[in-house]
């Protein structure tokens, strides 16, 4: 290994030990899952190494913030079945019995996911993008509207007015 190469490792490994703990309760926080968490953080620290020598320069809150985001995608294409990596199979709670429930549970789970993610992405723009803010990245109605410039009042009539027609598309869906 030259030193640049061993530059860069050690700046990626302080960037992820100090990141590590945070993303791994993220991914926790949206597939309640131990073992899927650690799978999302794995795969999501080897997206970014791929990316480390391009953003290695950009702030560390940049580079955390893109750390959060690849974990969420993560998880919704692995809600949506895309995942190109590792799937998750815990073999040690093997309950055949069990498991033709269960996995109708997270099948039928998954499905109502990707239908409403389908159903947000049908949305018009202010609308779309609230729901997103609100639903996916965990932001609340008031933030959303100070982030857009709108007044809350306003961010609010668009955020019933966006599930009023999400349940409209979903139910054309039935």
């Amino acid at each position: 290994m030259n030193d640049n190469s061993c530059v860069l490792h050690a700046e990626f490994a302080a960037f992820t030990e100090t990141t590590c703990n945070g993303l791994y309760w993220h991914a926790f926080r949206l597939c309640k899952h131990h073992a899927l968490a650690e799978d999302l953080v794995q795969s999501a620290s080897v997206k970014q190494w791929k990316q480390w020598p391009r953003n290695r320069s950009r702030s560390f809150q940049h580079n955390r913030a893109s750390a959060y985001r690849t974990v969420t995608n993560l998880y919704f294409d692995h809600l949506r079945g895309k995942s190109n990596s590792y799937t998750f199979c815990d073999i040690d709670d093997h309950d055949v019995a069990a498991d033709a429930e269960m996995m109708d549970a997270e099948l039928i789970a998954a499905e109502n996911a990707r239908e409403v993610l389908q159903a947000v992405d049908q949305l018009p723009d202010p609308l779309g993008d609230l729901i997103r803010a609100v639903y996916l990245d965990e932001m609340t109605v008031a933030a959303f509207a100070n982030q857009k410039g709108l007044a809350p009042k306003t961010a609010s009539r668009y955020h019933l007015k966006a599930l009023k027609l999400l349940h409209t598309i979903l139910e054309k869906r039935s």
